[in-house]
């Protein structure tokens, strides 16, 4: 526990402190760009910079998450101003590349992998292809804006102790604003072989598309424990309102719902209802506050015992367009179960923590950095009832020379059990790192290609068994592949 407790200081401490160095760096940017920001501030009539006016999200390749496209981050001038209510399910952002256009834009994908472990279910090492198709779809209109991905394909291997696998990922983003109010719906919903955190099944890198709705972390089913292959679902909807009270200040709820289910034996499934409300205010052009309500009801799939989850928070957010943003969220944590009175009682009582949500994402002359920490009550990943987590996730994109563009990647989470009633799984630990790099070659204006390289390692106290790997697993994949993707067809 102490070296939990300092592991968690020490993260914050690095998140918090990056902050003010990446501001001081910004120099002589800052004052042009908070001149411009005050500009679009008068010509919106009684429209607040939390108030999402301008959509989700304008043009975002579905190569981003490859390692493709990095002309926003090299060229920030261009972009439009991030507007997500600090209160709101969305993390900020550097800002949305301007389009007038409705469009879709295809992508496909071909990777060939060389796996060390897989999940123990053959010794040595295993090969694979991976085949992916992904479509963007952006509908534009006076009062509404649509965004639409979708990336679907599957591995196949000649070794039938591995097997064949399926993936599947969908995000749906819709926004109608209104004279003083906003409507957003957001939902993701992807079908995997294996844990979503560090999702290995492309040699590390991420399924064209996915992200791009930028839900924070505690919105989304959490799975940050590594575990045995299977095929889960993972679902999240959102309904979002954000309110206008002035010019600087602003209402926002949503509601929601997340889902966890696993296709084989061995796991808990997870549903949790949640509720948030929050108010907004724009101190400065560059710097919000808000303080918000959040309240979850944890419930697993086969078992009585459910977590209710209380969460009161002060955050504070800065955004700086196509230079910095940066918000973090802190605040006291209350959590209650719920057990059929036949149940043991011991420890039932409510548990008082804490929880902290931080992000930092900064653009570079070349490339961008992106920071982002986690403490506090999760779900269990389907391992555990109930955990309290810390997780840690690093990303860095450089333009190395005119032709490569270089990525890393690295993430750190640990899961201990939340001891509750019926002592289920009780005194657990998970420490899960994965790591990687990636680069990037064009060829041509449509096709790339790219190669990349992942390390996963997880080790726990418990007798949790991956494939033939029990109490510590070790796993290198190494990924090599084209994607080619077509320009926008507007419609």
């Amino acid at each position: 526990m102490r070296n939990l407790f300092q592991r968690s200081w020490f993260v914050l401490l690095l998140t918090v402190t990056l902050a003010p160095v990446a501001l001081s760096q910004q120099g002589q940017n800052q004052s042009q760009n908070q001149q411009n920001q005050q500009q679009q501030e008068q010509g919106q009539t009684g429209q607040a910079s939390d108030q999402p006016a301008q959509p989700i999200s304008a043009y975002h390749s579905p190569l981003s998450a490859l390692g493709g496209n990095q002309d926003q981050n090299q060229n920030p001038s261009g972009l439009q101003p991030d507007t997500h209510p600090l209160a709101g399910a969305q993390n900020l952002g550097l800002g949305t590349a301007p389009t007038e256009h409705s469009y879709w834009q295809p992508t496909i994908s071909v990777f060939s992998t060389l796996d060390s472990n897989a999940f123990g279910l053959s010794s040595g090492w295993v090969t694979y292809t991976s085949v992916l198709g992904a479509l963007q779809v952006h509908r534009l209109s006076a009062r509404n804006n649509l965004t639409l991905n979708y990336a679907g394909g599957g591995t196949f291997t000649t070794n039938s102790s591995v097997g064949n696998s399926v993936l599947q990922r969908l995000e749906l983003g819709d926004t109608v604003s209104l004279r003083r109010a906003t409507l957003s719906v957001f939902d993701t919903a992807a079908y995997l072989p294996e844990t979503s955190f560090g999702f290995g099944g492309l040699g590390g890198l991420s399924l064209p598309g996915s992200g791009s709705l930028g839900l924070g972390n505690g919105y989304v089913p959490q799975e940050s424990i590594l575990a045995a292959r299977d095929q889960r679902i993972l679902n999240t909807s959102i309904g979002q309102m954000n309110y206008l009270l002035s010019p600087r200040a602003s209402l926002t709820f949503l509601g929601g719902y997340s889902l966890l289910h696993f296709y084989g034996s061995g796991y808990l499934d997870i549903r949790q209802p949640m509720f948030q409300a929050g108010y907004n205010y724009q101190m400065t052009p560059l710097d919000t506050v808000a303080v918000l309500y959040n309240f979850s009801d944890i419930q697993f799939g086969g078992l009585n015992e459910s977590i209710r989850d209380n969460r009161a928070d002060l955050s504070y957010g800065r955004r700086v367009t196509g230079r910095i943003a940066f918000q973090v969220q802190a605040g006291p944590e209350i959590v209650t179960f719920q057990v059929p009175s036949s149940a043991t009682t011991a420890g039932s009582g409510p548990k008082y923590l804490w929880n902290l949500n931080s992000s930092l994402s900064y653009a570079l002359e070349r490339g961008s950095l992106g920071l982002s920490y986690m403490h506090g009550v999760n779900a269990g990943s389907g391992v555990l009832v109930g955990a309290v987590g810390d997780t840690v996730g690093v990303t860095a994109n450089r333009a190395l020379a005119r032709e490569f563009t270089g990525g890393l990647r690295f993430g750190y989470a640990r899961n201990s059990s939340l001891n509750g009633p019926t002592q289920l799984f009780a005194n657990r630990n998970y420490d899960y790192w994965y790591g990687g790099a990636d680069l990037n070659h064009p060829f041509g204006r449509y096709l790339s290609l790219v190669m990349s390289y992942q390390f996963q390692r997880e080790t726990s106290n418990s007798p949790l068994c991956i494939g033939s790997s029990c109490g510590t697993f070790s796993r290198n994949t190494i990924s090599i592949g084209f994607t080619w993707q077509d320009h926008p067809f507007a419609f």
